[in-house]
């Protein structure tokens, strides 16, 4: 099975079939998702209308309200639209619980981005989806994809970190959640994971092709829509199989590394949030990625 790529003048992830468009809200959160995804540009009405397929004259209307509401802004010369700033706001609020811990880790994040020259991200667990809250860096090398707001499956081998602080019950419901079903041994290299993570204090995975090919279906796909799940489902099984999540932090031989990171544990002994630091500069042997992890811990046991 083959994840999809899409066409030139195909539709980004979010854009539904011509009968989905019938839902007037669902095409208002096409338009924001759209924008979101490609924030550092500014589409005319037409480019947007052939982007979504969505008629102009529908659109019109959509964007005309966005603008009033603040939600866009338009160039006067080029009548181009993006994002507008009553967003940040709403954005803001959407934080939650989780608000005040993000904020108070912005700095730590820029520290460590600066140190790596990396990503250094923050993401949570949201109701069964592992969702990035904040970002930080501009490192040169970019190999892993990662987005504000987006959405990743919370399954086996991803949202490991989450784990730290769970009782056995919840753990066994994240393995139960991998599709398709994990095996004996999977089950066991995931346990054994989440033991390494509890005693180190820390987690890591290799970047893998398996991983890279994941990130780009996401770019596309929609959650919820069966074929689409079924795609996402089978490049779950290939990241598992390629042997995603690192055990072994002694072996002297330097690996592409995704990510580092580390559980923010709350109040509640749970982990809250996830630390990672992501897109390095240059593979990292066993011991280097340990000590990046204590750094992470240093900087996540100060708050």
């Amino acid at each position: 099975m083959r994840e999809p790529e899409p066409a030139r003048g195909t539709p980004s992830k979010g854009a539904p079939s011509r009968g989905a468009q019938s839902n007037p809200t669902r095409r208002v959160v096409l338009v924001l998702d759209f924008l979101a995804r490609h924030r550092h540009r500014s589409f005319s009405l037409s480019e947007l209308a052939r982007e979504l397929d969505i008629s102009k004259s529908t659109l019109h209307g959509i964007v005309e309200t966005l603008l009033e509401a603040g939600y866009l802004l338009r160039d006067p010369g080029s009548l181009h639209y993006r994002l507008g700033p009553a967003l940040a706001g709403v954005g803001q609020a959407a934080l939650g619980p989780h608000g005040p811990l993000v904020d108070a880790l912005r700095p730590v994040m820029d520290r460590l981005a600066r140190e790596f020259e990396a990503h250094c991200v923050v993401s949570a667990d949201l109701g069964g989806f592992i969702v990035p809250l904040a970002l930080a860096g501009e490192p040169a090398r970019v190999t892993t994809l990662c987005r504000v707001g987006e959405r990743l499956p919370l399954s086996p081998p991803m949202g490991t970190l989450f784990m730290a602080g769970r009782q056995m019950s919840e753990i066994r419901a994240w393995l139960d959640r991998a599709r398709p079903p994990l095996s004996a041994a999977e089950v066991e290299l995931h346990l054994s994971a989440v033991d390494l993570l509890r005693s180190n204090g820390f987690a890591a995975a290799a970047r893998v092709d398996a991983k890279a090919r994941l990130e780009r279906a996401l770019g596309v796909l929609e959650f919820g829509d069966p074929k689409d799940q079924g795609v996402v489902d089978h490049l779950m099984g290939e990241l598992r199989r390629a042997r995603y999540l690192l055990l072994d932090f002694e072996d002297p031989a330097p690996i592409e590394v995704d990510w580092i990171g580390v559980p923010v544990i709350g109040r509640q002994a749970r982990t809250e949030l996830a630390l990672v630091v992501l897109n390095l500069p240059a593979p990292l042997s066993g011991p280097r990625i340990a000590e990046v992890a204590g750094h992470l811990r240093s900087a996540v046991a100060v708050q």
